[in-house]
């Protein structure tokens, strides 16, 4: 089991360095703004398959393909004749908001610091007692 999952991690490997050497060779060619909205996903039979992220910057890579084609060929000796340039809306992260910063009231600062004094267990007492002490400072 343990050389199926050495050969697979050395094929992910591969197939990694193989797709970031196709995106150095692709953006040698293209102007600087376009690299950001450029991404080589691989190659499928004759064709170099890319993607980016809007209409326009596909537009604007359609009339690029030839160059692309032609500084792949030059830097890895790769010949092929079609680029296909699909879309894919950009990888943004999602923060999540942080959760409101909540007080306690008086009343229930006094309520939880009755309990806490009927409780037996030392550990939920002071656990209790800390919650007790979140109270609004006036």
């Amino acid at each position: 089991m343990n050389n199926i999952s050495d050969k697979l991690g050395q094929y992910i490997k591969k197939k990694a360095l193989e797709l970031k050497q196709l995106n150095q060779a692709i953006k040698v060619s293209l102007p600087p703004d376009c690299h950001e909205h450029v991404d080589v996903v691989g190659i499928r039979g004759n064709q170099l398959i890319i993607l980016t992220d809007s209409p326009v910057w596909r537009t604007r890579l359609r009339m690029m393909s030839q160059t692309m084609l032609e500084a792949l060929h030059q830097h890895t000796g790769l010949k092929l004749n079609r680029v296909n340039i699909r879309m894919a809306p950009p990888q943004r992260v999602i923060e999540k908001p942080s959760p409101p910063h909540r007080v306690l009231s008086q009343q229930s600062s006094d309520i939880i610091t009755q309990t806490a004094r009927c409780i037996p267990d030392p550990d939920l007492q002071q656990a209790l007692l800390k919650l007790a002490q979140k109270t609004k400072k006036p």
